[in-house]
């Protein structure tokens, strides 16, 4: 019977720490009661189960959305914009706890469950830290580039929680943010006129390099009319020259003895024409016409 108990107590003695976990010993009596400054790493530990508890806190990374969406209930976050606009939007969170410090991170919150911390504390300095910030910022600087409001955001967030043993490795939106239907049809109506008057001007310089496109084109063809227009006019007197220049030069040919050889041939033709018998008629310098004698045809 000894037996059974020595191992029963023994059993109960020990526990182990799994992966990315750590451990915290808490005494529960004696003059060094309280939580102990070390951490117990991954393995068996052995405990007085009577005087002693052993808590387990996670160190591997921790992620969670705040959004309207969760089944716990709307944890979106809605605050203030400059000018006293609401806003709302969703969060998406990274973050681990710090193994030095979970010690103390126990004393502060006396509990290991971290989703109540996560929901609970951690949401609420989120909040917090939306609504002091988003006083800064207009509807427009978050819609558009948001990214100094988020660096704000987190930096009013980090300072808080880091002193807890909290290690935020990521902070951001999630999704887009959501202002008042009204102002989301006048920024939808904004970004479409935007859109229209870009497509205009596109169309106007679209219209422009057309134009200059044609006018190029006409000028271009009017430079080839020229330009043809000059080589025929080029050729035209060039070929004027060359027939005046060849008239000229016939022309230079012709002397007294051409043209009196040319009359020569012109009465040898003649006479070699001429059948032997003179005319019937000839005229007198009255202007009367005289009846010759007809020559007597020979037997």
């Amino acid at each position: 019977m000894l037996m059974v108990m020595i191992v029963l107590v023994g059993a109960g003695c020990t526990t182990r720490i799994g992966p990315g976990m750590v451990g915290i010993e808490v005494d529960l009596s004696g003059s060094q009661r309280g939580v102990q400054d070390v951490t117990l790493k991954t393995g068996r530990v052995w405990y007085n189960p009577y005087s002693t508890t052993i808590l387990e806190y996670p160190t591997y990374m921790q992620n969670v959305v705040w959004s309207s969406t969760n089944t716990e209930g709307n944890e979106a976050f809605v605050f203030n914009t400059k000018g006293s606009m609401s806003m709302e939007l969703d969060v998406n969170l990274s973050y681990q706890l710090m193994e030095k410090k979970i010690p103390e991170f126990y004393i502060k919150f006396r509990n290991d469950d971290l989703t109540a911390f996560t929901f609970g504390y951690l949401h609420n300095t989120a909040r917090d830290c939306f609504t002091e910030t988003g006083g800064h910022y207009t509807i427009d600087e978050i819609m558009s580039d948001n990214a100094p409001f988020l660096k704000d955001v987190r930096h009013c967030f980090e300072s808080r929680v880091e002193p807890l043993g909290v290690q935020v490795s990521q902070f951001g939106i999630r999704g887009a943010p959501r202002p008042p239907p009204q102002i989301t049809q006048s920024i939808n109506a904004k970004m479409q006129a935007e859109q229209i008057a870009l497509q205009k001007q596109t169309e106007v310089l679209q219209a422009e390099a057309d134009a200059k496109k044609a006018v190029a084109e006409a000028q271009g063809e009017a430079n080839s009319n020229v330009e043809r227009a000059k080589g025929e006019a080029a050729a035209n007197i060039a070929s004027a020259k060359g027939e005046a220049e060849a008239n000229r030069i016939k022309s230079s040919s012709i002397d007294d003895r051409l043209i009196k050889w040319y009359s020569l041939s012109n009465q040898k033709q003649m006479i070699e024409k001429w059948d032997g018998q003179v005319p019937y008629v000839q005229g007198s310098a009255g202007g009367l016409l005289l009846q010759l004698p007809a020559k007597e045809q020979k037997q």
